[in-house]
């Protein structure tokens, strides 16, 4: 029996764990990668598991669950925040950012004027607004959206 042929059949358990379980910056190739990883040292600590299904499934969906579970306390331990990526949704101001990486004295002058908008916003409003830099859809999203288009007129 291939890798690949073994992989196929316990690739559900690692499809539904990335339905259950948010890890920052994995897309499913990354699950898939480490559903691999897993796999492999599974097969090289159990030599002959691949013959027994039922022990195979519930081997490779323990150790697996594990794993990502480490991987979710390691993102959310306080000691790890600092490493994590802001996400900023800028679809709007996307023909702006023409150069995948942006300058960085732009990407000041942008967190700047993203952060003056939000003050300016009444209470209720800077939690739609929080929401919308998360990508969050929520009523009154495109009128925000529009508003934030014609303060940012002026960024080039």
């Amino acid at each position: 029996m291939t890798f690949e042929s073994i992989y196929k059949k316990v690739a559900p358990i690692v499809h539904k764990t990335r339905k259950e379980y948010y890890i920052q910056l994995w897309d499913q190739e990354d699950w898939d990668q480490e559903g691999m990883l897993t796999l492999s040292r599974l097969l090289t600590a159990c030599p002959g598991i691949e013959n027994n299904e039922g022990e195979l499934f519930r081997f490779f969906k323990t150790k697996f669950r594990n794993y990502v579970l480490d991987m979710v306390r390691k993102q959310e331990s306080d000691k790890r925040k600092l490493n994590r990526q802001n996400y900023e949704e800028v679809s709007e101001v996307a023909h702006k950012l023409y150069i995948r990486e942006m300058a960085t004295a732009d990407r000041v002058i942008l967190r700047d004027m993203l952060e003056q908008y939000r003050q300016a916003l009444p209470e209720p409003l800077q939690d739609n607004f929080d929401r919308l830099m998360g990508g969050e859809v929520f009523r009154g999203r495109k009128d925000m959206l529009r508003d934030l288009k014609i303060y940012l007129k002026d960024f080039k």
